[in-house]
């Protein structure tokens, strides 16, 4: 080869590595998407000679992917890979798509095709097991890790298992994994450093639980446990009743959900009673001196499709002049900028879970700087990311409000977290286990082995309904009474059509109804994604005739007042609203026995509650139907005891004395108190 040629390659190589260097830097700077989308053009300038190179290319579709242009860009992938089959790295991002879009099935054949299993290549074996560790097929990966070992022994393969399974918690194993080849290891190697950083985070740990209490256990989670166990000594000074509280709420987001309604209430609530001058002479409950809600999430991400309303409650809060901050939105501070003051915890708070980390990082600053007396923590995703925020704050009362059925019910909703969350903050003064129907107390108390009285049941406040109208309900309500002239009964349901609420079911059962008692009608308030699934049902069924599907309104009240019975038959929930805005009208109502659904009637007087929640039996259910519509006709003096109960239970007045109860402890409590002093078993026998 001629010199100059040679240096003209050598050149093209030396361009070609640049043109990686400063995309690989693009990307790496591009996580937001306004950020990358202005990237792009750079890139793509960048770029153009070398547009046959395996590298540019796959930075160039990262950086699209990252801008959010996600039009073709599956096509794109497969196109790429096609083209380059043996680049693992291509391989690894293509089955990492299909592992984020929930096709796992097809990222292991994918890994399958282009790094078999059958080969008798080491340092493919080696590549396949990092691929299946990279898509979070552990089981796989751990597998062929451990059959690399045994065959060869190889120090690479050792140290690069004992990384991974440090990253996903496992410290025993990763410590074991290494322990072998420690001493062979190149001092000031990287290799060395994580052999060290094991042995000391695996004596420190050591002193904390047992050995083999950690093998098999996600250090994360022993570290968020022992992170808040540090405080299971803590004091909590006595609170004055005369001595305002300034109280935080704190919700993942702002959403049309059940739990985001109580809370934009409560806090209202909150709000006028801290505005007002009013206050009775030796009042025991405490008075609020101001409230604020914390979310974690009001507004969509930049470039996110729009979602179901984030902000929902947002302009009501805003109109009863609540301050309301976006977590997300604040900077993180490290801990190491954070007044933790003790090595050990400091050092536990550096491996914790990453919603927990969130919140330490986010939250505890804000609480810090605001010093709440009072920090209320709904749903058991803000209770993961806000728990130790609060401790590390300081904050001397603590919510943890539950708003259903725990999650090891709702399997879709678990994390392997929350037991060890709870049963640790158990130990800590100053917590407050809340749930909103003693059925959800009583399982989430059974679930983690702790006593049924330290939970308080605070009830759901429904404000009275007004019956009035809009011109578009009472339209809606008079072409259905022409089409149904000869109706003599109206079985209404107040529900959104998703699949917790089983919309289907409730068309079913109206069809089975309808065949033993023909004159009644049908209507449903309320819309969403089963919309078209239960217009086409109804149609299969022939019973569109005699339902009529109003979707939202604002005048619920109304579509109440025509009925003669409410039917609810979801598989999910917490306390339900609708059975408690039908109960303030008088109307009685037939249910699922889901979450605390009993709770808001008085069985066979204003409601009925269905044997099974999973497998509903409809002639059980038109049984109970049509024995709440004829006794309670007419019949006024069973209906103002509905409204009566209704009224003293779930009232917003209620609420808030239950809450305001819960907000400062009075006086020390004594080992063998139980929490008992502001009395959680009588509030759940209201």
């Amino acid at each position: 080869m001629n010199a100059p040629l040679a240096a003209e390659q050598e050149n093209d190589a030396s361009d070609l590595e640049s043109v990686h260097a400063q995309l690989d830097e693009i990307v790496a700077a591009s996580g937001r998407v306004q950020v990358a989308q202005g990237n792009l053009a750079r890139a793509q300038a960048l770029a153009r000679d070398h547009q046959a190179d395996p590298k540019v290319r796959f930075l160039l579709l990262r950086l699209k992917e990252l801008a959010g242009l996600n039009e073709g860009m599956s096509e794109q992938w497969e196109a790429l890979l096609r083209d380059y089959p043996d680049d693992l790295l291509i391989v690894r991002h293509c089955a990492s798509r299909l592992v984020k879009d929930r096709h796992v099935d097809d990222a292991l054949s994918l890994i399958d095709r282009h790094v078999p299993d059958s080969t008798d290549n080491a340092a493919l074996l080696f590549a396949r097991a990092k691929l299946l560790s990279d898509i979070r097929a552990h089981e796989q990966s751990d597998e062929l890790f451990r059959r690399l070992l045994a065959r060869d022994n190889d120090r690479n393969v050792r140290v690069e298992f004992a990384k991974r399974l440090r990253k996903r918690g496992l410290l025993a194993e990763a410590y074991e994994t290494i322990q072998s080849v420690a001493g062979q290891l190149v001092a000031g190697s990287k290799a060395a450093e994580l052999a060290s950083a094991l042995a000391r985070d695996y004596a420190f740990y050591r002193d904390l639980e047992p050995g083999e209490e950690i093998a098999g256990k996600d250090i994360k989670i022993v570290s968020m446990k022992h992170a808040i166990l540090h405080f299971r000594d803590r004091k909590i000074a006595p609170q004055s009743p005369e001595k305002p509280v300034s109280v935080a709420l704190v919700t993942g987001s702002l959403g049309p959900g059940g739990a985001e309604r109580q809370l934009t209430r409560l806090a209202g609530e909150l709000r006028r009673m801290a505005d007002s001058e009013e206050r009775e002479p030796g009042a025991m409950i405490v008075k609020p001196e101001k409230v604020e809600v914390l979310v974690k999430q009001h507004t969509e991400p930049s470039g996110a499709a729009k979602k179901q309303g984030l902000d929902f409650f947002l302009p009501v809060l805003a109109k009863a002049k609540i301050p309301v901050t976006e977590i997300n939105r604040l900077p993180p501070v490290s801990v190491a900028h954070q007044p933790v003051g003790d090595s050990g915890l400091a050092r536990l708070l550096e491996h914790l879970p990453p919603p927990v980390h969130y919140g330490v990082t986010r939250l505890a600053p804000i609480l810090r700087a605001n010093a709440f007396d009072v920090v209320s923590l709904w749903q058991d995703g803000t209770c993961l990311f806000g728990a130790l925020a609060a401790l590390l704050a300081g904050v001397p009362t603590i919510h943890l409000v539950f708003r259903g059925l725990p999650p090891n019910i709702r399997k879709d909703r678990y994390r392997a977290e929350y037991p060890e969350l709870y049963q640790a903050l158990a130990e800590v003064p100053g917590v407050y286990f809340v749930s909103n129907s003693r059925t959800a107390a009583e399982a989430y108390a059974e679930w983690l082995g702790i006593p049924i009285v330290r939970f308080h049941v605070l009830y759901n406040g429904v404000p009275d309904l007004t019956t009035g109208s809009s011109p578009a309900d009472e339209k809606k309500w008079r072409e259905f009474q022409a089409r149904t002239a000869d109706a003599t009964e109206t079985i209404g349901g107040v529900f959104r059509l998703e699949p917790d609420k089983r919309p289907q079911l409730y068309v079913k059962l109206a069809a089975q109804y309808l065949k033993q008692r023909p004159q009644a009608r049908f209507f449903i308030v309320g819309d969403g994604r089963l919309q078209e699934n239960v217009t086409a049902l109804a149609e299969e069924l022939r019973v569109m005739d005699r339902l009529l599907l109003v979707g939202l309104s604002n005048h619920v009240g109304y579509w109440y007042s025509q009925m003669d019975a409410s039917v609810l038959l979801s598989r999910y929930e917490g306390l339900p609203n609708v059975l408690i805005e039908a109960q303030l009208l008088g109307v009685p109502v037939v249910s699922t026995p889901a979450g605390g659904a009993g709770e808001c009637f008085v069985e066979e007087v204003t409601g009925h509650l269905l044997s099974d929640v999973d497998h509903p039996d409809l002639n059980e259910a038109c049984e109970k139907i049509a024995s709440m519509v004829d006794l309670a006709r007419e019949n006024e003096e069973l209906k103002e005891h509905s409204r009566r109960r209704a009224r003293e239970l779930f009232s917003l007045e209620a609420m808030l004395e239950k809450f305001l109860a819960l907000c400062a402890p009075f006086m020390p409590m004594s080992e063998n108190d139980e929490r008992i002093d502001i009395g959680p078993m009588r509030l759940m026998e209201a």
